[in-house]
């Protein structure tokens, strides 16, 4: 696989197309030969037709497409990005669903609601309640034609074998060591798997509904919690809704394989999450702790620039006062001698020697080199952030 992306022009693409078949074109750029298709029709670069390979290795004719003139809104080139490959497996993941799928191993759907899990128990009594609330409620207000319709029916068979499998998946993920945050009766539970939430809809694999809608809703006690036009396919959908890094397992049953059979992997799916999801966790403590490192890198080279440029304009401004003193000299001896030609006569409240040695002190303290060199970078080196 190309290790960098790959830029390719029309006529670039146009020429490989039709010097190799595209899959094997496609395995050099890295990506899928339905993915190179997709792109030559973007940039509207003609491929050779169906048994086109065939018919040159038979030497027979070929029919060749030339490349159309570029049109409007078609790009000129294209990046051809390669597919990532997949991430290996995490040793420990792979350890946890082999001993998960063991414990899992020997738990089986109940044929009855006798042994049901706890947990599933607690929803057939939910819905016994739920019943005589509604019926109470319908008797409290004259059991109207709307009241009638608002009453609960009692669970079907869907609804108790749903049940019955979500009570075999309980039972197996507490032998594997898993433990439940939520368990509503609607099949998206909630389990934790050290430590961490991990999302599972254990629920009805719903298709479009051929009959008239309230034959469509005669497969649950519960048809509102479903999207209105579907009804029950007659199998169970479960699947694990937790992001597990490229991830999406999913169980659909088939008329020769039940969810029973497939609880060992459900559990070993369920159980890796665990390991999974913490090395997520350390993997993103990983990169906010370079984050906050480089945002510390970053403050203080901003910080050391800030600095740096405060000392400039400081050295700055000791070159000014040292060119202004250098001209103001020159001045300062004209006044001298003026002096002693005009005498040294009152002007406003002082003498014209006092004007001129006032004049001299300000030019004076102009002078960044009083101290000499070591006490002006003294100075400098004194600025900081805030000064």
């Amino acid at each position: 696989m190309p290790p960098v992306v790959r830029r390719v022009t029309r006529e670039e693409l146009y020429a490989l197309v039709w010097a190799k078949p595209m899959i094997h074109l496609a395995q050099e750029f890295g990506i899928t030969g339905t993915g190179l298709t997709n792109i030559c029709e973007r940039l509207n670069v003609p491929c050779p037709p169906r048994g086109h390979w065939m018919k040159k290795a038979a030497g027979k004719p070929l029919t060749i497409f030339e490349l159309p003139p570029i049109k409007d809104g078609v790009p000129d080139a294209t990046d051809l990005y390669p597919t990532p490959p997949k991430p290996e497996p995490l040793p420990a993941a792979v350890a946890t669903a082999a001993a998960a799928a063991g414990k899992a191993t020997g738990v089986v759907v109940p044929d009855g609601t006798n042994n049901l899990h706890p947990r599933v128990k607690a929803w057939l009594a939910e819905h016994r309640e739920k019943q005589k609330e509604r019926a109470q409620a319908a008797r409290l207000r004259g059991r109207d034609s709307w009241e009638a319709r608002s009453l609960i029916p009692d669970l079907t068979d869907r609804d108790l074998y749903r049940f019955r499998v979500s009570s075999a998946i309980f039972t197996a993920l507490e032998k594997a060591g898993g433990r439940f945050k939520a368990t509503p009766m609607n099949g998206r539970a909630v389990f934790l798997v050290d430590g961490h939430e991990v999302e599972c809809s254990i629920i009805e694999k719903l298709v479009r509904a051929k009959g008239s809608l309230d034959e469509s809703r005669e497969w649950t006690a519960y048809p509102y919690q479903h999207q209105t036009g579907l009804t029950s396919s007659g199998f169970l959908r479960v699947s694990v809704t937790t992001y597990l890094v490229g991830q999406r397992p999913q169980w659909i049953e088939t008329e020769k394989v039940k969810i029973g059979a497939l609880i060992p992997d459900i559990i070993a799916k369920l159980m890796s999450a665990g390991p999974i999801l913490e090395q997520r966790k350390i993997d993103r403590e990983e990169s906010e702790r370079r984050y906050r490192e480089a945002e510390a890198r970053r403050y203080e080279a901003q910080r050391l620039k800030e600095i740096d440029d405060k000392r400039w304009k400081r050295f700055q401004a000791f070159a000014s006062d040292w060119e202004e003193r250098s001209k103001l000299m020159p001045f300062i001896a004209e006044l001298e001698t003026r002096l002693e030609a005009e005498g040294d006569v009152t002007i406003g409240d002082r003498p014209l020697s006092a004007w001129i040695a006032w004049a001299k002190a300000r030019t004076d303290a102009l002078d960044p080199f009083a101290g000499g060199a070591t006490k002006l970078f003294q100075s400098i080196s004194k600025v900081t952030q805030w000064s």
